[in-house]
C-alpha cells in the first residue's frame, strides 16, 4: 500500500496503545503525528504491512479527558516501530489530532 501524505507530520512523543489481533494490546510511543497518520515506536513488536490496528490515546482539553480510538492500517514496519495510515476519522478525532499537531495541549497516557 502506497503512503500518501496531505499534511505535514509533526514530531510528537505521545503514549498510545495499539490493538492488533492476534497480539493484543501493544504499548507504544509516537515519534511523529499528522492528520493522516503517525509513526509509533513499538518496543520490538513487529507489525506487518496491511495489518488493521486500533490506535488509542487520551487528550486533555480544558480539564476534560477524552479517549480517542482511531482505525488505522500499517504501511511499513520494523522491529523499532510501525508507520500507520489513519482511516475514516470522525470529526471529534480529527479536531483532537489537529489540536495536538498545532498546539501544545497536554497529552495523557492511553487507557485500554
Amino acid at each position: 500500500m502506497k503512503e500518501q501524505r496531505w499534511s505535514q507530520r509533526r514530531p510528537l512523543q505521545m503514549p498510545v496503545r495499539l490493538r492488533y489481533e492476534p497480539v493484543g494490546v501493544i504499548e507504544g510511543l509516537t515519534r511523529d503525528v499528522s492528520l493522516e497518520g503517525m509513526y509509533v515506536e513499538t518496543g520490538g513488536v513487529r507489525i506487518p504491512p496491511n495489518a488493521h490496528i486500533e490506535v488509542r490515546f487520551e487528550t486533555e482539553h480544558d480539564g476534560i479527558r477524552v479517549e480517542h480510538r482511531l482505525p488505522a492500517v500499517a504501511i511499513h514496519g520494523s522491529n523499532e516501530g510501525v508507520g500507520l495510515m489513519l482511516h475514516h476519522i470522525d470529526y471529534e478525532n480529527f479536531y483532537a489530532l489537529r489540536r495536538l499537531i498545532t498546539t501544545d495541549d497536554s497529552v495523557t497516557a492511553a487507557r485500554s
